[in-house]
């Protein structure tokens, strides 16, 4: 896995019988589409952002919890599958579709996770760390996917 890993941060296209990660054509993107969310907890109003780690595209930045899709898998599948592998989230939520970023064959689907409570997620080696944030005090270095969503949170 390791071995895997350096390659994809290389932009290398790997796979094996464990693990696989490959780039799009452009090598800018981890796949041809991914899909993720941002949480919102209804109790508090408050959304859960993960500060991404210097092993992913855009390092320190706050973005959302997702990834690549599987071209078995439609946007929503990929969203819910990611929130399980990412943050280690197996209750019951809603997801509502907030945004399609497209540039060349590369596409990105962005949906709003509510869920009833804040909670801990478990980090892997793509988050550094996290924080529930109200919408107001969201912290400047957002990831550039975040810009066209958080108009639509308001």
């Amino acid at each position: 896995m390791k071995e895997a890993l350096l390659a994809a941060l290389g932009k290398v296209v790997v796979a094996d019988e464990d693990y696989s990660i490959y780039t799009d054509e452009s090598g800018e993107f981890w796949g041809n589409a991914g899909a993720g969310v941002i949480f919102r907890a209804k109790s508090t109003g408050r959304y859960l952002l993960p500060l991404r780690s210097k092993f992913v595209n855009e390092p320190g930045t706050w973005g959302v919890w997702g990834g690549a899709i599987d071209d078995s898998e439609t946007p929503e599948q990929g969203a819910r599958r990611e929130v399980r592998e990412e943050t280690g989230y197996t209750k019951s939520f809603t997801l509502k579709h907030l945004h399609r970023y497209e540039k060349g064959k590369f596409r990105y689907d962005t949906f709003l996770a509510e869920v009833p409570e804040e909670f801990d997620p478990s980090l892997d080696w793509e988050t550094e760390s996290f924080e529930w944030y109200d919408l107001a005090d969201f912290p400047d270095n957002l990831h550039f996917g975040l810009d066209p969503i958080v108009p639509k949170l308001r």
